[in-house]
């Protein structure tokens, strides 16, 4: 009897190691499988308990942030993200709510690593709650962003230094009455020095002269550099009426040698836009340049530019919002209904083949495109063509200080 109770004791033992035995192989196995699914997902896989400590993640994100997951680097959420970005995630959490939205992984080294977001919660059938992360690297998306944006600057560069050099004559001609001045009045100068009396006057006079004209110069050079320095990205309020006066003070030689009659049309009050004055300055440069151009056979060339403030549809609100509304206008040739829906294509031209690159208004339109607006045009063969450039206004933000301005 004692045998045999022994025997039952030892078959029990048995089949409870077999069973242990059978269940730590199902766990590694199961372990093994999602070790090696995490392993396949390109993008970092974030596991967190409901106190928002790291208990898992994959090789990707290992790789990525140069973390070690061991006992003795406990990661929390805090450690991964600044800290209005870990309070958000645990909002969206909390609330169910959890969109996809963009921010920076911290890395072991201390940089940054844009990413998208995505996240849900799981409850197992112990209770216990599971948030799970997925990030997706952004930052080769940034890089080509950043490519592209420096490719656009030096775009809109060569095409400034082309202008440049298209006016070339019309500066040449600008520089050269100055200097012939100065040389005049200097040679008068070294006469009057060695004539007898007394001529101090006439020296003054002429001196005078001289640095007027050295300042005439000086200005001229002046605008030219400026016409010719890079893009900068900086955006500020700037009135497109100073803009359009700066350009055609630089464009005065071009259009006095091409004859042409400048109406200038400009509100009377500021025409305030968000922006980056070197694009906006070759917006309407371009379009001033191009408006000439058209106008190379007309008898009496005529230039209208107006400006003003107009009602106009956002198109990302839906509403109707105050924009500054600048018009280009010319009495040229115009442009065939045909060709008006390509001429803001890249590469298109209706110059001859050799005399222009195509990427004019190609700029122009990807410019104001970049400041929320928009550009228009309207033109009848043989008769010319007008065309409308439309940025949004800017209004600063009401302060509590002081009376509070009627908006026109």
């Amino acid at each position: 009897m004692h045998d045999q109770a022994i025997k039952i004791l030892e078959k029990q033992r048995q089949d409870l190691v077999v069973r242990v035995l059978r269940k730590h192989e199902e766990m590694e196995a199961s372990r093994s499988f999602t070790e090696r699914i995490l392993a396949g997902i390109s993008e970092l896989f974030l596991l967190l308990d409901q106190e928002f400590q790291v208990i898992q993640t994959n090789r990707e994100f290992l790789e990525r942030t140069g973390f070690l997951l061991d006992s003795d680097q406990q990661l929390a959420l805090e450690d991964l993200v600044q800290p209005e970005t870990a309070e958000a995630i645990r909002q969206a959490f909390a609330k169910g709510e959890f969109t996809e939205f963009e921010a920076h992984l911290k890395t072991a080294k201390g940089t940054g690593l844009p990413v998208k977001m995505r996240g849900s919660t799981h409850v197992n059938p112990n209770g216990l709650v599971l948030h799970m992360l997925i990030c997706s690297d952004c930052s080769e998306f940034y890089d080509l962003m950043a490519q592209m944006q420096e490719g656009q600057k030096q775009l809109i560069h060569s095409s400034r230094l082309a202008s440049l050099g298209e006016m070339a004559a019309g500066v040449g001609h600008e520089l050269t009455q100055p200097l012939n001045a100065i040389l005049l009045f200097a040679r008068n100068c070294l006469k009057a020095l060695d004539a007898p009396g007394d001529h101090k006057d006439m020296l003054r006079e002429n001196l005078q002269i001289i640095i007027d004209r050295v300042n005439k110069a000086s200005s001229i050079i002046a605008t030219m550099r400026s016409f010719g320095r890079k893009v900068e990205e900086e955006q500020a309020p700037l009135d497109l009426n100073q803009i359009i006066r700066k350009i055609l003070k630089f464009l005065e030689a071009q259009l006095r040698l091409s004859e042409v009659f400048l109406d200038l049309r400009l509100d009377d009050h500021p025409c305030v836009v968000l922006g980056v004055e070197v694009r906006l300055e070759q917006v309407f440069l371009n379009l001033v340049q191009n408006a000439v151009q058209a106008m190379g056979r007309v008898v009496v060339p005529r230039l209208t530019i107006t400006s003003r403030i107009t009602d106009c549809l956002n198109l990302t609100t839906m509403q109707k919002e105050p924009y500054v509304l600048v018009t280009v206008a010319d009495n040229g040739e115009g442009i065939p209904e045909e060709l008006q829906k390509k001429i803001f294509d890249p590469f298109f031209t209706t110059r001859e083949v050799g005399t222009g690159t195509g990427l004019g208004l190609s700029i122009v339109d990807r410019i104001v495109r970049g400041f929320s607006g928009h550009i228009e045009v309207e033109s009848v063969p043989g008769k010319g063509a007008c065309f409308s450039v439309y940025i949004p206004q800017y209004r600063p933000a009401p302060t509590t200080e002081g009376p509070r301005q009627e908006e026109r």
